[in-house]
């Protein structure tokens, strides 16, 4: 029996019986690594991130022959084995951090050419590439990029004008080499977070299906995955438009005065559905907080006055909350609210002043008969 439990990324990924289970689906493969991974818990980290690259060479779009795989396999060792920093493969065994997803995801990288974890596209095919887009859309002769996250994790990837996106598993993204002088374009498939910095004038737009997410500065996230027949766009952070494609396209005339769609703001959300062209906007399931760390809120109160509370939650969390001051102005809250999420403060705050409050339209509205 091998000493599994000492091995190393490249040790797995050039072992026949580890191969046989992530190439070729082996069922007695399969037991074993899965009866392996409950016996060696320690080990599991490694045994996944070899996994991960493992099948994005298996499910690379032109298969390879053996010895083109082997090759491939001695590239990956050489990089681990010489890699400036050596200890990132001993890192994993102790702790799946963000830091550590994302050196392993840049090792993917340099030998992304192979194994199919990132396609680096010079030209733009003329089936996939003019499918999402109108005649009036069709990319430039600008190279573009296409990256594929086929692995597991998320992938962080830094964009030609310095955003940020985050690549969930299974999606793929396409933008140029370098950014059209009137706007940022993207292609997105499947679900990606996005960090824009804010540019002035040139908007950044992420092509989804049939929407459009149009935003100059912010943070933002898009899930639409191939198939569904809803797609969700949420702000984390500043605020963004979101339109059928078709609306944005006629948005552009000249002529046109008003532009359909929905504004977003931070901690709202809207999921569309494309098959009714209908938007349903709300606030998110978890809202955070929106201010920066040093100036954060501390939601501690002392015979506060209801409606100086609710200020307070407004400004903390960007969200539109609306109450009758009146009604309130003999109601009083003592207590500590740290570390609470929103809608769990919402209801300590109406049960201790006896109101309720409902969430209509991503705006929060409190009814009250006030205090006596």
């Amino acid at each position: 029996m091998k000493a599994y439990q000492h091995y190393t990324v490249e040790d797995f990924l050039l072992d026949a019986r580890f191969l046989a289970w992530v190439k070729h689906g082996q069922p007695e493969a399969r037991r074993f690594w899965e009866q392996w991974q409950r016996d060696n818990p320690h080990q599991r980290a490694t045994l996944l991130l070899a996994k991960d690259m493992a099948e994005a060479l298996k499910n690379r779009p032109h298969s390879l022959a053996p010895e083109q795989e082997h090759l491939e396999v001695e590239r990956i060792v050489k990089l681990a084995r010489y890699s400036p920093e050596p200890s990132r493969w001993q890192t994993v065994q102790r702790s799946l951090s963000t830091r550590f997803w994302q050196t392993a995801a840049a090792l993917v990288v340099l030998v992304g050419i192979g194994w199919g974890v990132f396609q680096w596209q010079d030209k733009i095919t003329p089936e996939s590439e003019t499918a999402a887009f109108t005649d009036s859309e069709k990319p430039s002769d600008v190279p573009w990029i296409n990256q594929v996250n086929g692995t597991s994790q998320p992938v962080r990837l830094t964009l030609p004008d310095g955003s940020k996106m985050t690549l969930m598993p299974n999606s793929e993204a396409r933008y140029p080499r370098v950014f059209d002088a009137g706007q940022r374009e993207i292609q997105l498939k499947g679900e990606a977070t996005f960090a824009v910095v804010h540019e002035g004038k040139r908007p950044f737009l992420v092509y989804s299906g049939p929407l459009v997410t149009r935003v100059l500065g912010t943070r933002f996230r898009v899930q639409a995955r191939t198939g569904d027949k809803q797609m969700k766009v949420s702000v984390l952070s500043g605020k963004v438009s979101v339109m059928d494609r078709r609306d944005w396209m006629a948005s552009r005339r000249p002529d046109k005065r008003e532009v359909p769609g929905v504004v977003l703001t931070a901690n709202q959300q809207v999921t569309y559905d494309a098959s009714q062209n209908h938007y349903q906007k709300e606030l998110v399931t978890q809202p955070a907080l929106i201010a920066p760390a040093e100036n954060r809120e501390t939601f501690s109160f002392e015979d506060t006055h209801a409606s100086e509370v609710f200020e307070r939650l407004k400004k903390a969390y960007g969200v539109e909350i609306i109450y009758d001051p009146t009604v309130l102005r003999n109601c009083t809250l003592t207590a500590s609210m740290a570390d609470v999420p929103l809608h769990d403060q919402l209801r300590l705050l109406c049960a201790s002043i006896g109101a309720s409050y409902e969430v209509v339209d991503a705006r929060i509205i409190v009814s009250s008969r006030g205090c006596p």
